[in-house]
């Protein structure tokens, strides 16, 4: 695969080549290699037979990366804090940014399934309606609703962010998992991915009451026990 080192060649396919939860890379970091050895000149074709994956999957990673960078954090390959591949590949159909913003978040704080996401999508592009109002309609039809909380802060030092861009997906979210419990230990139903430039937390009540129990804002908290963690 032109463009690609033999170690990030070797990281895809064990990524793409496994249905595993915990793999080598996350979804969008598969999707920047593929995108990678694409702009260096290798076909769709060669991409296919050298990963042993379709053209059609490789279309759907690639659609990742037209994500809002607010919420690419957010995908990974399922679990309650994650946007899973394939319902974030639905949420990159839509065009505009906000709308994907908006649906990546209910996406997690709801627990929106695939199809969920689908017949929202469709609703939206069908009826012409608010994103928000598909979406609110969508819980209707639910029997009942479970609530999450979802809570998302940014990461204020540029120092910070440089070194967490250094750091892979996977790394990040285990030091944002290993902080949160460390220092609220009295969190235990909670899970978090960690971006560059942002973080997600997700949870139920415990979650809420924790958070508010802080003696400063959760995001200024956050950031304070990431950089102790991270020197």
């Amino acid at each position: 695969m032109k463009g690609l080192s033999a170690e990030n060649q070797r990281d895809l396919i064990l990524t793409v080549g496994t249905h595993r939860q915990e793999r080598l890379l996350s979804p969008l970091e598969a999707a920047k290699l593929l995108d990678a050895s694409l702009k260096s000149g290798t076909t769709i074709e060669e991409l296919s037979t050298e990963i042993i994956l379709d053209s059609t999957m490789i279309h759907r990673f690639l659609r990742l990366l037209n994500l809002a960078p607010e919420i690419q954090h957010m995908v990974g390959w399922g679990g309650k804090s994650r946007i899973s591949f394939s319902t974030a590949s639905e949420i990159a159909r839509l065009m505009k940014s906000d709308e994907q913003k908006l649906l990546g978040e209910s996406t997690l704080e709801h627990g929106l399934s695939k199809r969920e996401v689908r017949q929202i999508i469709e609703d939206r592009n069908k009826f012409d309606k608010p994103i928000r109002e598909c979406v609110e309609d969508i819980l209707k039809m639910r029997p009942r609703v479970i609530r999450r909380y979802l809570f998302i802060g940014a990461i204020r030092s540029s120092e910070l962010q440089n070194k967490l861009s250094r750091m892979s997906q996977q790394e990040r979210d285990i030091l944002l998992n290993r902080v949160l419990a460390q220092n609220l230990p009295d969190m235990p139903s909670r899970a978090g991915s960690l971006g560059t430039t942002r973080f997600t937390i997700i949870g139920s009540e415990d979650l809420n009451k924790a958070l508010n129990k802080l003696s400063t804002d959760f995001a200024v908290s956050i950031n304070d026990y990431l950089e102790s963690s991270i020197d």
